[in-house]
């Protein structure tokens, strides 16, 4: 089978890296691909290149951000699905790199009729930083073992079934953890997964990078901490309640929440959750800000919380 694969790839201000990450895949051994290209409101030459790439390979497509979705890379990932035409979802980032055989390996797994999605790894490859662990077997990338840390993968690892996908999407709300929410979503679904043992996507490290630029701030850093795993706790609770889960994302909340470099307020309905879960230890909270504020050392009440 030569199934079609969609690239689907959100960018912003990076055609100055672009070009690398484009000629990345036309490198690909595996050639029944597209690649739409979706922008999030560039102000640089993004357009222009594309075009570019697209008049010498007509695999090439270029997509604006439509004006009444949200800003952001969330947004522009979705409505390139809405637009992507093949069997096999593939996201990817624009300013990363793609081996070789990346998409090659990956149809060779998904050609399987048991398999749902299969997840590769990925490495810096411009700076010596160590890699994510993948040395968790299939069996381990379920629900569970995700949602609370014990595996993990990078956006461009994954490639999936466009059918085993259904309604999941990324949350265009969140500026931060839309790769854990959105995975935490699509695991709720009975999938079957398997993983190839070979770094297939080359990441680049960069001071302008989104996630460089998050932890300089270190509020800001904090809060959206916070709203990634709050927003991910409202959303599987809706899908399928696991209480569990919903223990251990409160207290990622709670921390983010209490941490003394923290400043954003508490929204609505978090102390009622709070309560659902813990009873009348939910009050410690406040305790816990208080003391991270005036002291900066929230643990005690965070401990007694936990």
């Amino acid at each position: 089978m030569t199934p079609l694969v969609s690239i689907l790839i959100p960018t912003y201000n990076r055609a100055h890296l672009l070009p690398e990450t484009l000629d990345s895949i036309v490198a690909q051994t595996y050639t029944n691909w597209e690649c739409i290209v979706v922008d999030d409101g560039s102000d640089d030459d993004t357009e222009t290149l594309v075009h570019e790439y697209a008049q010498k390979d007509a695999r090439f497509t270029f997509a604006h951000r439509p004006d009444d979705k949200p800003r952001g890379g969330n947004a522009a990932r979705n409505y390139g699905l809405t637009l992507a035409k093949g069997d096999f979802i593939q996201w990817f980032d624009s300013d990363d790199l793609m081996a070789p055989t990346k998409i090659e390996a990956k149809v060779e797994k998904l050609n399987n009729p048991a398999i749902d999605f299969v997840i590769s790894k990925t490495k810096y490859f411009n700076k010596d930083i160590e890699p994510y662990h993948y040395n968790y077997p299939d069996d381990a990338m379920n629900f569970d073992n995700y949602a609370m840390g014990e595996v993990t993968w990078f956006t461009p690892d994954l490639m999936i079934k466009k059918e085993a996908l259904g309604t999941i999407r990324y949350n265009e709300t969140l500026k931060a953890g839309q790769e854990y929410n959105f995975t935490c979503k699509l695991l709720t679904k009975p999938l079957q997964g398997t993983k190839i043992d070979a770094f297939l996507s080359l990441r680049r490290w960069h001071e302008a990078s989104i996630g460089n630029r998050r932890k300089r701030d270190i509020a800001h850093y904090w809060e959206t901490k916070f709203y990634s795993h709050w927003r991910t706790y409202l959303d599987i609770k809706a899908i399928a309640p696991k209480p569990e889960f919903e223990r251990y994302s409160l207290l990622k909340c709670v921390l983010a929440y209490c941490n003394p470099k923290a400043s954003f307020k508490m929204p609505p309905h978090f102390l009622s959750a709070l309560k659902e879960v813990f009873g009348n230890s939910a009050y410690y909270v406040y305790l816990a800000k208080a003391s991270g504020k005036l002291f900066n050392r929230p643990y005690y009440f965070y401990n007694k919380l936990k």
